[in-house]
């Protein structure tokens, strides 16, 4: 392909369609890709919020296997060939599957094959949600359509969560879903509500200015206070946190940043109101007394809707104010553009954080790695909650083995085995510790060295970009690093829908940054008039027999473990049924024992089945195949123990209790014989 042709291909790739003149199939093509990148984000985010957060095997699964078959068919419908691949896609996709690729390898040697299995696929779902944002957002209007997309879904899951505060009556959620001060709908989790809402608080500052339309501006500046007031009701200091960085990048990486603060603190300033009424109203605010937390819920809401009217008139009235250009508006945007001032403030910034180092650190430190856990007491507790303690188990585990880790997803068997606290728990609230423990140095290493390459690129792409996308890249590239921080001290990790939005953030930020690497190699080239290079489109052909491959063989990977929780969930189903129907359950958890013979679960499962028929000794049989397959599991140890009591083998059963001790030391319930964990 000549170099000025191959010029003119990049840029028409990149552009906002296909452009004109190229067909009704290409237009109908390019309507209908334009589209997936838009109500994509929208679908997925959707789904896996309203399951739990994607936290669930069986949701999280399924969301994979839709994504993957997104994957397979942007594959056949030839997507890939007119993607722009360049080092940032390949090293980041190769990065994702590495992680996967050592956690499954990690199942040689971890303490559950059944566990780092399920790790493995975990990575893979996330692979497919970025290559199939890569492949969408091919275009800068897809790009923009896909971080619109993203930013709707956050915005009404926000929306919806706080009806179901204000409106608990409307909603009918079970208690599970609505317990407690905290506004835990609907992942079930006030941090993972609240990680989410910062993203879409920010988003909406982004889509406020740069929506492609005009409605959407106005819809994100009215959402904004209801966003923020849904912040509020999580009392969550790292949702605050994750806010501050999101929408904090955006405003340091845009030229615009006086507009983005002064929108953002508007309808920060007119959700006060509301704030105050709910704090004011104590059965909204504690989250008790259905009947009188409907009339408070309806009053707030009000006081909410009236600091949104105000909002959107201030919004007008700064749109007003921008277009007529007076002197004192353009000496002011000159200020905030000027890069001393930038300077000076952060050096500012800088000595305040250095002086309160000084003067509160030390207090502040001995706080957060206090042992006492105590009562949550919202944004103003300085107590880590037991983090501090999960991370030095961490490290402690990472110690014992530090080059291979004791395998993907058995952080929880070191916590039982190494804590401090008496307190159960099976993650270690930071993605780069728990990887350093399960997985050694090496997953360690590809952990942050993932994390870091795509935040990296984003950053890349960004400086490199202008305009609009420039814009764009600020706002994901500032959701990355909330991410980012916020799995530092969290396990957001693992709730699909939190890592999924990284994801398609990441890989909407990899594919501008390719598609800039080949426009400028191609102009380099046009330039010296010689050819670009020719195994362009066989690069691009093999992509699709690699995608197709690795879709294949994740797909299978996913339907096991998916079959097999489908499979125990219809055996404890028909158990529990009047009268139980125990030759059903059996046949369910024999089927998934053949699905997955390398599994625990189902063994376990079928060994309570046979000790709640009164067959001891079949039980002790299933629960000793268990144990052959997940040996650091103390409940294992203790049912076998407790099957062995009950068939008259009291010395095997006493070996097995004292095990069961071993691995778990601060557990107890063991302490009172066979009978004391229920």
């Amino acid at each position: 392909m000549p170099a000025e042709q191959a010029l003119t291909e990049a840029r028409r790739r990149s552009g906002p369609s296909y452009g004109p003149g190229g067909g009704g199939h290409l237009a109908f093509r390019g309507r209908l890709e334009e589209s997936s990148a838009f109500l994509g984000p929208i679908v997925l985010i959707g789904a896996l919020a309203l399951t739990g957060g994607g936290f669930s095997l069986s949701s999280r699964h399924i969301a994979g296997l839709i994504v993957w078959l997104l994957v397979v068919g942007l594959l056949v419908l030839g997507v890939a060939g007119r993607a722009l691949l360049a080092k940032p896609f390949y090293w980041a996709s190769g990065l994702l599957l590495g992680l996967a690729i050592w956690s499954a390898i990690s199942s040689l040697w971890s303490g559950s094959v059944e566990l780092s299995v399920t790790e493995a696929d975990r990575v893979l779902m996330y692979l497919g949600v970025f290559l199939a944002a890569f492949l969408l957002a091919q275009t800068n209007q897809r790009r923009q359509r896909f971080g619109e997309g993203i930013a709707i879904a956050l915005t009404l899951l926000a929306i919806l969560a706080l009806a179901s505060r204000l409106l608990p009556h409307v909603f009918d959620l079970s208690f599970d879903e609505t317990r407690g001060s905290r506004l835990q709908y609907p992942l079930g989790y006030w941090n993972g509500d609240a990680i989410l809402f910062s993203f879409a608080a920010a988003l909406c500052v982004w889509m406020s200015r740069r929506s492609l339309s005009r409605a959407l501006r106005w819809f994100s500046v009215g959402a904004l206070p209801a966003v923020l007031l849904a912040l509020y009701f999580t009392h969550s200091r790292g949702g605050v946190l994750t806010l501050i960085l999101a929408a904090g990048t955006l405003v340091v990486l845009s030229r615009d940043r006086l507009w983005y603060l002064a929108t953002l603190l508007i309808a920060a300033v007119l959700t006060l109101p509301a704030v105050f009424a709910s704090h004011h109203f104590q059965n909204l605010s504690n989250n008790w007394n259905f009947p009188g937390i409907v009339g408070e819920g309806l009053k707030a809401g009000l006081v909410l809707l009236i600091g949104i009217a105000v909002t959107l008139l201030a919004y007008r009235w700064l749109r007003r104010l921008e277009e007529r250009d007076r002197p004192a508006v353009g000496r002011a945007l000159a200020v905030s553009r000027d890069r001393r001032v930038l300077g000076g403030i952060a050096l500012v910034g800088l000595v305040v954080v250095i002086i309160a180092g000084i003067l509160y650190g030390e207090s502040a430190w001995d706080k957060f790695t206090s042992s006492d856990l105590g009562t949550p007491s919202g944004l103003s507790e300085v107590s880590s909650r037991g983090r501090s303690q999960f991370w030095d188990v961490a490290l402690e585990a990472f110690g014992e083995k530090p080059v291979l880790g004791h395998g993907a997803g058995t952080y929880q068997f070191s916590w039982d085995q190494l804590r401090t606290l008496d307190m159960t728990n099976t993650q270690a609230h930071s993605v780069y510790l728990q990887a350093l423990s399960e997985l050694g140095i090496v997953g360690g290493l590809l952990v942050l060295g993932l994390v870091l390459f795509l935040l990296w690129t984003g950053f890349t792409a960004w400086r490199a970009a202008g305009g609009r996308e420039r814009e764009l890249y600020a706002i994901l590239l500032g959701v990355g690093i909330a991410f980012a921080v916020g799995v530092a001290y969290d396990w957001f990790w693992q709730l699909a829908v939190i890592g999924s939005v990284f994801f398609m953030a990441t890989g909407i930020l990899v594919a501008a940054r390719c598609g800039q690497l080949w426009r400028a190699r191609a102009a380099v080239r046009a330039r010296e008039g010689v050819e670009v290079e020719t195994d362009a489109e066989s690069r691009r052909f093999g992509l699709t027999i690699a995608g197709l491959a690795i879709a294949w063989l994740t797909m299978l990977a996913l339907t096991g473990p998916l079959l097999v929780d489908h499979e125990i969930n219809q055996s404890t189903a028909a158990a529990q049924a009047k009268p139980a129907e125990f030759e059903s359950a059996v046949n369910h958890a024999d089927t998934a024992r053949s699905i997955e013979p390398w599994a625990a679960t189902p063994y376990l499962q079928l060994g309570l089945l046979a000790q709640a028929q009164g067959d001891y000794q079949g039980a002790i049989e299933r629960f000793g195949q268990a144990i052959d397959r997940e040996d650091h599991n103390w409940t294992l140890y203790y049912l076998r123990a407790k099957a062995e009591h009950q068939a008259g083998q009291n010395e095997a059963a006493q070996n097995d209790l004292n095990e069961a001790k071993r691995l778990n030391p601060l557990e107890t319930c063991l302490t009172e014989g066979f009978e004391g964990c229920g």
